[in-house]
């Protein structure tokens, strides 16, 4: 960068810098001051020691993300050219980036991960009818404000979908897609691969693909393929593993053909409350003509099966590993009592009676009252081993618990 960028500097006349926020190699984002406007953007600058394709990238990234028109898309005000130094003027988003919230957190519940992946969804499914990939599509470039929305930003890299010509492989290693290695045209669907990458993420606490970013990483992409969730954490539900995975596919045609598609699917999964105990038994044979002296054999078959279908329905609904269920309250019955309702003191109360381990955290939803319960994760009714973490998400208020989340 050059040396004159610093608090206090003019960019154009008009952007007066206010506070470093990000430095890359080749760029940086500061937080600035429009004078001729009076209100506060980011302003990303471009250094002269930038390489020429950089450059080329830097300057239709205004143009591409200035195209796309969403409540979740980071908006590009303005862009333009001081000395030798590019720039990108967007709406300043106060808030942090996913990247960091799970560095912080680790893995965040399931209803929570959900809303946060459906946000992201929508912008990009506004990105692909504006006829453009993302095509970096990673937590670092997802801005969750202070209400809790996220804001999908740096579209540096992002190209028009007809244009399957791509000169370098571009983009943090560990998000890149299985066809952009193999040099394939890229489609919705390679943002979708993206998009399944940052449900992974906030579902375990750790991408998918961790280790050295290089080419050994990106081979053993192509040989091996994604993990599954549940590898790292055996108590997400097998709908969620399989809507992950069919995200993850290797082959772009085997992924949910949409991102919306995708997070209808990841929502879905998260708020499923049913449990599959038993499935239906199906008994068939040939039609036989019973011979004489064995009238009896069917009665004693039939008594013998109901005694055996008794036994299994009796484990289904009493598992010798599954937490008591209250005798009355909010449980409705066997299983994870149901708390959403509650205040966040009687929910956890609930839980802990239960024989659940609880982690709550704030929802950010704006509607309801104070301290009350929105989501829980699993849902009402779910078997469950004794000792499984119940996640809660409550509006925030004074004082709604003292045990300390």
């Amino acid at each position: 960068m050059t040396t004159a960028l610093d608090i206090g500097h003019v960019l154009a006349r008009r952007y007066r810098l206010v506070e470093r926020i990000d430095r890359g190699g080749t760029a940086e984002v500061w937080r600035a001051r429009d004078l001729r406007l009076e209100r506060d953007v980011a302003v990303k600058v471009l250094g002269a020691e930038a390489d020429p394709a950089f450059r080329e990238r830097f300057t239709t990234e205004a143009r591409r993300a200035a195209a796309v028109i969403h409540p979740h898309v980071v908006v590009i005000f303005d862009e333009g050219q001081d000395g030798n130094d590019a720039f990108i003027v967007m709406e300043e988003v106060r808030g942090r980036s996913l990247r960091d919230i799970v560095a912080e957190r680790g893995a965040l519940p399931g209803g929570e991960a959900a809303a946060l992946v459906g946000q992201i969804a929508g912008a990009l499914d506004a990105t692909h009818r504006a006829d453009l990939v993302h095509l970096d599509v990673k937590p670092a470039n997802v801005i969750v404000d202070e209400a809790g929305n996220a804001k999908l930003t740096d579209f540096g890299i992002a190209r028009a979908a007809r244009d399957s010509d791509e000169r370098e492989l571009v983009g943090t290693a560990r998000y890149i897609a299985p066809e952009r290695i193999e040099g394939r045209p890229v489609t919705a669907r390679t943002d979708v691969y993206g998009l399944a990458l940052v449900a992974y993420e906030l579902l375990t606490g750790q991408p998918a693909f961790a280790g050295a970013e290089n080419e050994d990483l990106l081979r053993d992409r192509l040989e091996r393929g994604a993990p599954h969730p549940r590898s790292v954490d055996a108590s997400l539900s097998g709908r969620v593993d399989a809507v992950v995975a069919k995200g993850l596919a290797r082959e772009p045609e085997r992924r949910y053909p949409t991102a919306g598609a995708f997070s209808a699917a990841l929502t879905e999964a998260v708020n499923d409350e049913t449990t599959q105990v038993l499935g239906p038994i199906v008994v068939t044979s040939a039609p036989r003509r019973p011979r004489r002296g064995s009238l009896l054999a069917p009665a004693l078959l039939g008594l013998v099966l109901a005694l055996l279908l008794g036994v299994v329905l009796f484990f289904a609904r009493f598992p010798a590993t599954a937490a008591p269920a209250p005798s009355a309250g909010p449980s409705g019955g066997a299983g994870v009592p149901r708390v959403i309702g509650l205040k966040l003191e009687a929910a956890i109360t609930s839980l802990q009676a239960a024989g659940f381990n609880v982690r709550w955290n704030v929802s950010s939803a704006s509607q309801g009252q104070s301290c009350d319960v929105v989501s829980q994760d699993p849902g009402a009714g779910t078997l469950a081993a004794r000792g499984t973490y119940v996640s809660v998400l409550y509006i925030a208020g004074k004082d709604c618990t003292r045990k300390g989340g």
